[in-house]
This record gives C-alpha cells, sequence and structure tokens, in this order.
C-alpha cells in the first residue's frame, strides 16, 4: 500500500515547477501558469493518458510556441511518476492506457490531488496567468 504524507505533494509541485522554471523560455512561464492551472479540469475530464498524448505532441512541435506545453505536461508526468514510484513513461501513452484498471484509476486519482497542488503553486512560482 503506498502511504504519502500530504507534504510530499508539495514539495513534488514546487520542484517539479522549478524545473518548469529552468527548462522553458522565460517568455513563457506566464502562459505555463496558465498551462498549470488547468491541469486538475483536464485530468478529470480527459485523463493521465491523454495528457501523455498531449505531452508527446506538444514536445516534438517545431515552434516554441507550443514546444513548451509538451515541457510542462512531461514535467507533470516525470513528477507524478516520482512521487507514486508507479512505472510508466511520461513520453509514451501506452503505458497509461495498458496499464491495469485499478491502478490506473488510483494513478489519475492522485494525478489530480498533484494537478491541483501544481495549480497552487504556478502563480508563486511562474507568475500570475497569462491567456494561452
Amino acid at each position: 500500500m503506498l502511504k504519502l504524507d500530504t507534504r510530499d505533494f508539495s514539495r513534488s509541485a514546487y520542484g517539479g515547477l522549478q524545473n518548469v522554471v529552468r527548462n522553458i523560455n522565460p517568455a513563457y512561464h506566464k502562459k505555463a501558469s496558465s498551462i498549470v492551472q488547468g491541469l486538475p479540469a483536464y485530468i478529470s475530464t480527459w485523463g493521465l493518458h491523454r495528457l501523455a498524448g498531449d505531452a508527446k505532441k506538444y514536445s516534438e512541435a517545431r515552434s516554441d510556441e507550443t514546444r513548451y506545453k509538451g515541457q510542462v505536461y512531461k514535467e507533470f508526468l516525470t513528477t507524478l511518476q516520482g512521487l507514486t514510484k508507479v512505472p510508466f513513461a511520461p513520453n509514451e501513452p501506452a503505458t497509461l492506457i495498458n496499464m491495469p484498471l485499478s491502478t490506473y484509476s488510483g494513478l489519475n486519482r492522485l494525478g489530480v490531488e498533484l494537478a491541483r497542488e501544481w495549480s497552487f503553486w504556478s502563480v508563486t512560482i511562474l507568475g500570475e496567468a497569462e491567456e494561452v
């Protein structure tokens, strides 16, 4: 059974967002903040497997204007994997699609909670949200 200290969500979210700051162009920090604030609704509606699909799609984009989205999504999934220790490839949606239902459902639920924590810290770390 997985036991989590609720502070682990804050540590993981804070650290993951610090990685986002280091890895994306500062010109996109405020847009990234907007995307991060939308993560809880995105995951609740579409699931982690679609987030992984978008991470892959946007990471491979030619334009920096869209590539930063993939970097944000991939960092979120990497942070979730580090927090939960559930084996999946953040850049490969099939690893989530083919996961046993109970494992995926639990991971998705934890993903929503981590996304809420990311959303909380986004303005502090990335700045006030800007329209995407």
